[in-house]
């Protein structure tokens, strides 16, 4: 039955992009899919071995069978979603909620595209972009495996295009979207807690009733505060480990001191406010890692070659390259994001693989920002019809 449903909704998703977009774009994101595809067979039956499908995939597994059975406590939210799927498609429950990943997985890439179109980035530089997080090996193994990094990918990138879109088109309805995507991301984890705060503000500021009417700006406002007024009388809903960790005075770096791939284990003997102030030692190595001086071996000098490296250009890029004219507000809103978002999953994490995994969860964000800061050239070529450009 899982099969038989994957060639379906695979035949229907490749004719529909062969038809709305231009070639190299259709091939480009033809690529992307089947690739996220592979990773999900192969780690279905066995014939690859895909990194990050390991213990804490067999976890959120078990997790689910002993809710379903009311033979084990909860683990997290996602551990409702498997049992959803686990509940509706039986034996196939597995297979479709790694499928449902790569659909997710895929559809931050097609958002990328569509965002970076409406923003005015040209063509040739939207192709770079999207072939970074097409290809990006992080994302594309962490794309068919039982994990929750390609939800928050997704919903991080929803959230992302919908204020874009607003920034630029100012409509009203972007607002829920916008909000609804990052309470999404929230509720699979809590560090996604800074998309929220940037948007909140950016809602508030890049667009002030001088600008879009009085009755606009408050319908905005108004939208704002029901999304946010949940999250202030009930934060124990969304951000559970840091209340927790505030009512006990706990830290919230959780990562044993056994794991061989830990960084900065002397910081956890400091107080808070010490380790507040060295918080942008943390976030360049959530960032960064596995850095040269931390290699252990072939394994980290790889992850660091294809992977970290680009972080460190894409980083580079967003602070040193031109910008845009029209949008240097929001590649200001976009930079936001990626620092917010990184010093909050920095609290937490003194892993180079957990950190690997973090920052894949936004790394579309990081691209959106980089292509931003490179040089506008308009062309005209035929797009994919999931922008609307013509009005730029």
């Amino acid at each position: 039955m899982g099969n038989v449903f994957v060639i379906v909704i695979s035949a229907a998703i490749l004719a529909w992009l062969w038809w709305k977009a231009d070639r190299p774009v259709a091939a480009l994101l033809t690529a992307a899919y089947l690739l996220r595809l592979l990773v999900l067979y192969a780690d279905t039956y066995h014939f690859l071995g895909i990194p990050f499908s390991g213990s804490d995939t067999e976890d959120f597994h078990a997790a689910t069978l002993a809710f379903l059975s009311s033979d084990g406590p909860i683990k997290t939210n996602y551990t409702y979603i498997l049992a959803l799927f686990y509940r509706v498609f039986g034996d196939w429950g597995r297979f479709m909620a790694q499928y449902f990943n790569v659909l997710l997985s895929f559809g931050a890439v097609v958002l990328l595209y569509w965002a970076m179109g409406v923003a005015g980035v040209s063509h040739r530089i939207r192709l770079f972009g999207v072939s970074l997080l097409s290809f990006m090996p992080a994302t594309v193994c962490l794309s068919g495996v039982l994990l929750r990094e390609a939800w928050v990918q997704f919903f991080v990138m929803l959230s992302v295009a919908a204020f874009v879109y607003w920034y630029v088109k100012a409509k009203l309805w972007t607002v829920p979207v916008c909000l609804s995507a990052a309470v999404a991301a929230i509720l699979m984890h809590e560090g996604c807690i800074g998309v929220m705060a940037v948007f909140v503000v950016g809602f508030l500021v890049c667009r002030t009733w001088k600008t879009v009417g009085t009755r606009t700006y408050l319908s905005t406002a108004v939208l704002v505060a029901v999304f946010l007024l949940p999250l202030l009388l009930f934060p124990e809903l969304f951000l559970i480990k840091f209340t927790h960790a505030a009512a006990n005075g706990n830290s919230l770096d959780v990562v044993p001191v056994v794991a061989g791939s830990t960084y900065l284990l002397w910081m956890q003997k400091l107080g808070v406010g010490v380790r507040l102030l060295l918080s942008p030692l943390r976030m360049f190595y959530l960032l960064f890692s596995p850095l040269p001086f931390n290699w252990r071996g072939l394994t980290d000098v790889a992850v660091f070659c294809i992977d970290s490296v680009i972080y460190i250009v894409l980083t580079v890029m967003m602070f040193l390259r031109p910008l845009l004219g029209k949008t240097l507000q929001l590649k200001r809103f976009m930079i936001y994001i990626v620092l917010l978002v990184t010093f909050v999953f920095s609290i937490g994490t003194s892993n180079a693989g957990t950190a690997v995994r973090h920052r894949a969860k936004f790394f579309p964000a990081l691209v959106l920002a980089a292509t931003l800061s490179l040089k506008h050239r308009p062309e005209k070529q035929k797009t994919i019809d999931l922008e609307d450009t013509k009005e730029q």
